[in-house]
């Protein structure tokens, strides 16, 4: 899809942006893994290829991505580009149909437009993921990627995963290229965020019991009157009462019979049991 050139991008410094950008070469080890493992279980054993993944970085476009058939796949969270040099999916679609992959120079047939677009969706559904891992599901935002619209080479500026495939029907390695949304951007700052934290900041969060918090309230007694009495009250009447057991509250619901008892001057409940 795309003509070999130079690679036009590099990791910029982390300074420069205040993000944790010097995360960024462990993330694409993690993102060379994932496509290794997509090669090796798609094609190598289906197809009896031998594409290996020689590489892979992540970093912005100093000037705009070269080459053409970059095709747009939608997702919930937004869209991602994809790419890839036309010698890899003519030697892909070689391994599919059997045949000797033909030269570079020949015009693109229909059956190649649509393998890009199959293969494309592919491998944006496979970054989506990696961008997603470890961070709160939102299933609205899972679903697979829609389309494959011809678009323009992404922008300089533009954050993109580069990977370096090489297999022995090619003459040199290819490149494949995923190229982020600022949605999806975001969405990887968050994840290299969370890993930046210092690991006391990362320690298991607290068992439910002890983040769970109630009101308890402590119903001393309850003395019967008669409607008369009350109405007699006046101030500086005394009402004589006896303290024994007080019921324990929580929302209203009596959980627990409590004695009380006094210490230090205050009054306190002791001798806590469960309520019939």
């Amino acid at each position: 899809m795309t003509a070999p050139a130079t690679p036009t991008h590099r990791p910029i410094d982390a300074t420069s942006l205040g993000r944790p950008v010097h995360l960024l070469d462990a993330f694409a080890r993690r993102w060379q893994s994932d496509l290794s493992g997509w090669f090796r279980r798609q094609i190598n054993h289906r197809q009896r290829g031998g594409f290996e993944v020689l590489g892979a970085s992540l970093a912005r476009l100093e000037q705009e991505a070269e080459g053409s058939g970059w095709h747009s796949f939608a997702l919930a969270r937004g869209s991602l580009v994809c790419g890839a040099d036309r010698r890899l999916l003519l030697a892909l679609m070689a391994r599919r149909f059997g045949t000797d992959a033909p030269a570079e120079d020949t015009t693109a047939t229909s059956t190649e437009e649509r393998l890009a677009a199959q293969l494309g969706a592919a491998w944006s559904a496979l970054a989506a993921r990696r961008l997603d891992a470890g961070l709160a599901a939102e299933p609205a935002a899972m679903a697979g990627p829609a389309g494959g619209v011809p678009v323009a080479a992404p922008a300089r500026g533009t954050w993109v995963l580069d990977a370096t495939i090489a297999e022995a029907g090619m003459n040199e390695p290819a490149r494949l290229r995923v190229a982020l949304a600022p949605s999806w951007l975001e969405r990887l700052w968050t994840q290299l965020a969370i890993e930046r934290l210092p690991s006391s900041a990362q320690a298991t969060v607290a068992p439910l019991a002890t983040r769970l918090e109630f009101r308890l309230v402590a119903q001393l007694l309850e003395k019967q009157l008669p409607l008369s009495d009350v109405a007699a009250l006046k101030v500086g009447d005394v009402l004589p009462i006896t303290l024994g057991e007080a019921d324990a509250l929580v929302d209203g619901l009596r959980l627990f019979k409590a004695r009380v008892a006094e210490h230090d001057g205050r009054l306190c409940l002791t001798c806590f049991s469960d309520s019939e």
